[in-house]
């Protein structure tokens, strides 16, 4: 079930991939011959609309889109003697547009879910404060009567009173006084990031490593890591925007950072990252996770990801993805036509030859990874 449904949400992020494309050409005064859904071998016509044979194709995988006039001029014909609508006649800019229309709309998929997300959910901030969470039952921490939703601001020992901004604080301090008691200092209730500036105390005992229970900490609470903030109903659906859009970014950079440690490790060390995964990988993480059996939500933030994940992919200037043409086009704006096309065969062909092999050498580790 897993792997239909990973199938289903890849094969929606390429068809509004190649929708961006249809949508921009179209936009641009170029003819769309024709819009495929799924890959050929094609099946049967669906229909014609304003010159454009959307087919249903055998391979029901994502999309493509055939362009007029998109390999250039048919050999022996003069530019001057084409009929119009043609790719290859159209401005640098719109061929620009055209092309990275696709990976533009997986990219802003990603920001819109992220935004309705955020707006309804709240706006999620990281805490670095220790912010008491839960407490463990019959621990020191209940045993003082210690309340969820407080901020721990400092702890007293033997008379000593040590100030903990963070929650690394906190841990340091008890943690380096195992077997004494020590009085922590509290907020009053915090409300998302605003807390309370009541202080209050409390007394407990530090319990030492064979006194505390597998799975609890000396005194027995866990601590909140993320709170979400609310805003006037009218603000959500802006800041969900300006925020998914940050995340949206932020995912990009790292996505980045992943594929330039990704090359350094095949350069130097002839192995691929632990934490770069193929099709195969990223089904086993996701069942792994639970994250495309839990509810519409899940998945939809599943795809969210995915589809930012291709927007990075397909902007890589890499023959013959959609950033490689993009540079491949500000050449030929630059150099001319004739002279790009002697260059350009070798490096479309040197870049499927490149994509096949990494996408080869991933699928086997993951699959050794698996199951060997």
């Amino acid at each position: 079930m897993s792997i239909l449904l990973f199938i289903l949400v890849l094969s929606f992020l390429v068809f509004i991939h190649e929708l961006g494309h249809f949508i921009a050409a179209v936009r641009s005064g170029v003819v769309v011959e024709e819009f495929g859904i799924g890959y050929p071998p094609k099946a049967f016509k669906l229909f014609t609309w304003r010159g454009t044979d959307f087919t249903f194709n055998w391979i029901p995988f994502g999309g493509f889109v055939r362009m007029k006039g998109e390999d250039g001029p048919v050999e022996g014909q003069s530019q001057q003697k084409t009929e119009g609508g043609e790719f290859f006649k159209a401005d640098t800019w719109k061929k620009l547009l055209i092309i990275l229309a696709g990976p533009g709309v997986n990219f802003f998929f990603g920001v819109l879910v992220f935004a309705a997300i955020f707006t309804r959910s709240g706006i999620p901030h990281m805490l670095t404060e220790g912010r008491v969470a839960a407490v463990a039952p019959n621990s020191p921490a209940q045993e003082a009567q210690l309340p969820t939703n407080v901020t721990i601001t400092g702890v007293t020992i033997n008379g000593e009173y040590t100030q903990t901004p963070t929650v690394t604080d906190v841990i340091s301090v008890i943690s380096a006084h195992k077997g004494e008691t020590l009085t922590v200092e509290t907020t009053g209730e915090c409300q998302a990031l605003i807390c309370d500036p009541t202080k209050s105390e409390y007394q407990m005992y530090v319990r030492t490593l064979e006194e505390t229970p597998e799975g609890e900490g000396s005194i027995g609470i866990a601590f909140e890591s993320v709170v979400y903030e609310y805003y006037p109903a009218w603000q959500m659906p802006f800041r969900g925007i300006v925020f998914g859009f940050q995340q949206a970014f932020d995912l990009s950079v790292q996505i980045v950072a992943a594929l330039g440690s990704m090359v350094s490790d095949i350069a130097t060390k002839r192995t691929v990252p632990d934490e770069v995964a193929g099709p195969v990988g990223i089904v086993h993480q996701a069942q792994q996770t639970g994250i495309l059996s839990g509810g519409f939500v899940s998945i939809i933030t599943f795809a969210a990801l995915l589809s930012i994940n291709l927007a990075v992919m397909n902007v890589l200037p890499i023959p013959p993805l959609d950033g490689g043409r993009a540079v491949l086009i500000c050449f030929e704006h630059v150099l001319g036509r004739k002279k790009t096309e002697k260059v350009e065969y070798f490096l479309n062909y040197g870049g499927y030859v490149l994509l096949l092999g990494l996408i080869v050498v991933i699928t086997i580790r993951d699959v050794v990874r698996l199951f060997g």
